[in-house]
């Protein structure tokens, strides 16, 4: 699926600069790293809603120039509503808010 900045405002994650986003997973820019394989939960808020997830840290690595790191994490748990109205947004179905 696709980046969330094509959907402008439709997705983000509290306390963290979303990157891209699938019904899978998501990248996410963070001030500190993360250590590889574990599990965090993290509140998505998708169309205005809100919902908590977990996910497992499946990369980190450094962004060049900065102080910043690029995390890939893969949802283990997302309510099946919440990743549901995930693939709407992403594809155009449902609006941002």
């Amino acid at each position: 699926m696709s980046a969330a900045r094509g959907r402008a405002g439709a997705v983000s994650v509290v306390g963290a600069a979303l990157v891209n986003v699938s019904s899978y997973g998501m990248m996410i820019e963070s001030p500190v790293p993360l250590e590889r394989d574990t599990v965090m939960q993290f509140r998505l808020v998708v169309a205005g809603q809100k919902a908590d997830v977990d996910a497992r840290v499946a990369a980190c690595m450094p962004v060049p120039g900065g102080r910043r790191y690029a995390v890939a994490l893969e949802f283990v748990r997302i309510p099946p509503e919440t990743q549901q109205r995930l693939l709407r947004v992403l594809s155009g179905q449902e609006p941002a808010a």
